[in-house]
């Protein structure tokens, strides 16, 4: 893979990661039982560290410092920029909950298909230690979400 293309993928997840981290504190702001506020502000401090994970990797010293670039709100067209604004201030435990169960998952796969494509051993590192993170941030919302709205017939 041409060096181009490393700082391409590892630009892309790593606002990925800020998209997520902006997600879960806004997200946070909505979630009124306080183990799952909890976890999402856990989540957004994780996805800061998987950001600065590929901060570290990236092979080029062209990005401004890293947290000048964490409090920037990623400018592409992420996932959370093309979210309607009123869909934010509707927001409440189920749907933010729903939400980041999809943010997780199209993350995990959006890094098992970027692993399959990178034969830098730090990079394949890197990728393969949040593919494991991003699922556990999925079970731990998955808890969250079972926890608070499956109903008494389907826990059994």
């Amino acid at each position: 893979m041409a060096d181009h293309e490393l700082k391409q993928i590892i630009l892309k997840m790593l606002n990925a990661e800020l998209e997520a981290m902006h997600y879960y504190q806004q997200a946070s702001r909505f979630i009124k039982d306080q183990s799952a506020c909890y976890h999402f502000n856990l989540l957004a401090q994780e996805e800061l560290e998987h950001a600065r994970t590929f901060y570290n990797i990236y092979p080029d010293n062209d990005l401004p410092e890293f947290e000048a670039l964490a409090k920037q709100i990623p400018e592409q067209h992420t996932t959370i920029n093309t979210l309607d604004p009123k869909f934010l201030y509707r927001l409440n435990e189920r749907t933010a909950l729903y939400t980041a169960l999809k943010l997780e998952e199209e993350m995990a796969n959006s890094l098992k298909m970027k692993l399959a494509e990178l034969t830098s051993p730090a990079a394949r590192a890197v990728i393969e230690n949040n593919i494991e993170s991003t699922l556990g941030h999925y079970e731990l919302i998955k808890e969250d979400y079972q926890r608070l709205f499956a109903s008494p017939a389907s826990a059994s």
